[in-house]
């Protein structure tokens, strides 16, 4: 019988032209103008908020159509401007996870760098999704950095 380590942790970067207390707001405050609504469940054309309550316990949300709603997961660290982690709580088949023990972790860091702000997310315990995990964090290799690409247009876009 062989067994599957478990899945490493996925790390992204992106370093913005703004100091760590704007770079935080934008990517929490202004989380539905950056986050790719391709990644959403109601998609594009149907997709009418995404938002991120910036508190402890706070939820990130999906609003659709008629107003159906579905959190993605729950702030669990929150430390502005420095940091902030969240459970991300949509399984690898794209439905809710409502129980946070079976959820992965987002953690997100914001650190001086020159003259802006590196922003790091590392995203781990992809174990907890189950058989999928590893696959599920190949999905995201390529998805993160899509998102922070998006991120840093938000950024430079507020200049």
């Amino acid at each position: 019988m062989s067994t599957r380590t478990a899945p490493e942790a996925l790390e992204a970067e992106v370093t913005v032209p703004v100091p760590p207390d704007e770079a935080f707001a934008v990517f929490t405050d202004g989380f539905g103008t950056w986050w790719p609504a391709e990644f959403s469940w109601s998609q594009p054309e149907l997709l009418e908020a995404m938002v991120m309550d910036g508190r402890l316990d706070g939820m990130l949300t999906e609003v659709g159509p008629h107003g159906f709603r579905i959190d993605w997961g729950r702030i669990i660290a929150w430390d502005p401007p420095r940091a902030l982690s969240f459970t991300w709580q949509i399984g690898p088949d794209r439905t809710p996870v409502p129980d946070p023990e079976q959820a992965s972790r987002v953690h997100v860091t914001f650190e001086p760098a020159g003259d802006g702000t590196a922003v790091r997310v590392r995203h781990d315990d992809w174990a907890n999704h189950g058989d999928a995990g590893h696959e599920y964090r190949d999905g995201f290799a390529q998805a993160w950095p899509m998102a922070l690409a998006a991120y840093e247009q938000a950024v430079t876009a507020r200049d």
